[in-house]
């Protein structure tokens, strides 16, 4: 068994100290969504999730980050912040790109630059049109790479009580333009693939309270957990058609940021085991590259028999595993060697870990 053991440590190095273990869990929770949606069931009751799971990480961890390196590293490196993310974020999408030029995905070869550039929710809008279709999916991370411009800016020249009203301001203008938009004229694109926002926010607000002990004690509590649970998955007991109302919507994002301070000051039990379980970690660690190269592993399927994979428990298989083996070569060829490189830019002046508010360690994730 030691052959299983080496593999092991190939795949799943040991991770630096104060890494959130429990997130990487969360991580792939919502990859797993991302997959059963497009590949098994298109119209899920709880179809919200996803997304929204993926927002509220994203907008929490990216505070936890920046604010981390702003308030315990003596100053905050914006510009190795943008060097770091493009070195994570830029290589599987130019791997996307490349692949849908070379085979003309859907017409891929007309349009790559919108995709490559991190404008593809903005040709989706003005289009009215996925198109191509294996690119349908980037505009969630189009949303996020976009908060990624600015938000660091606000971190490093705003005060604490200032960066909490813009993220108020910007978490209720995304709940109005996302709710409220159609009586503004602003149709369902963009309130779709650019206005919706508001869960990054809500994960940079739950971030920002985290910092206050006794919302902490309350919100990561056991009771906490069940309200948020009973909330998310209340469209499996309660009247049909509530998981595609804007109030489901709006109650998700609170409760999922209930679950991810919770992931993030660690749960106990199984659900803790679970969410650190070393397939959670590994997934998470490829989830990007699965993300990224899904749909244009779908299209070759596609390609070989047209009629053979209709979406179902098949395709969800067979896709999906597909999709893990590209998404792990990618790892290793192309993602983690380029991410070694981040260790040159830190985003901080001393990269010491230091006591986070709930006196564990903190460190980028």
């Amino acid at each position: 068994m030691n052959w299983i053991k080496r593999l092991g440590a190939v795949l799943l190095p040991p991770e630096p100290p104060g890494r959130r273990l429990q997130l990487d869990g969360v991580r792939a929770l919502a990859m797993v969504g991302v997959l059963y949606v497009h590949f098994w069931d298109k119209n899920p009751l709880t179809e919200n999730l996803r997304v929204s799971l993926f927002f509220v990480v994203s907008g929490f961890l990216i505070t936890h980050i920046l604010w981390s390196a702003k308030a315990y590293g003596g100053g905050l490196r914006v510009v190795n912040f943008y060097i770091r993310r493009a070195l994570r974020l830029f290589p599987p999408l130019a791997v996307l790109v490349a692949v849908g030029v070379a085979f003309d995905m859907d017409g891929f070869r007309q349009l790559w630059p919108w995709h490559l550039f991190q404008m593809s929710n903005f040709y989706f809008v003005t289009s009215e049109t996925l198109r191509p279709w294996v690119a349908g999916h980037l505009w969630s991370l189009n949303i996020v790479e976009q908060f990624y411009l600015f938000w660091p800016l606000v971190i490093l020249f705003l005060p604490l009580r200032h960066i909490y009203v813009v993220a108020i301001t910007l978490f209720l203008t995304g709940l109005f333009l996302h709710s409220l938009g159609g009586h503004l004229s602003v149709n369902g694109w963009w309130k779709f693939f650019v206005f919706s926002f508001d869960p990054i926010f809500a994960g940079v607000l739950f971030y920002l309270l985290a910092r206050h002990k006794d919302f902490v004690e309350v919100v990561a509590s056991r009771p906490a957990l069940v309200v948020a649970l009973l909330v998310v998955f209340s469209p499996l007991y309660m009247w049909d058609g509530l998981s595609q109302s804007e109030a489901y919507r709006m109650a998700c994002q609170p409760a999922l940021g209930v679950i991810v301070l919770g992931a993030f000051v660690g749960y106990r039990g199984p659900l803790g085991r679970l969410l650190q379980s070393r397939i959670a970690r590994f997934l998470s660690k490829i989830s990007y590259g699965v993300y990224m190269y899904h749909l244009a592993v779908y299209w070759a399927l596609l390609q070989l028999n047209p009629n053979g994979f209709p979406l179902g428990p098949k395709t969800f298989l067979i896709a999906s595993g597909l999709t893990v083996i590209a998404a792990t070569a990618s790892w290793f060829l192309v993602e983690e060697p380029l991410s070694r490189l981040k260790a040159r830019f830190p985003t901080k002046a001393d990269e010491r870990p230091e006591p986070a508010p709930n006196g564990t360690l903190t460190s980028e994730s």
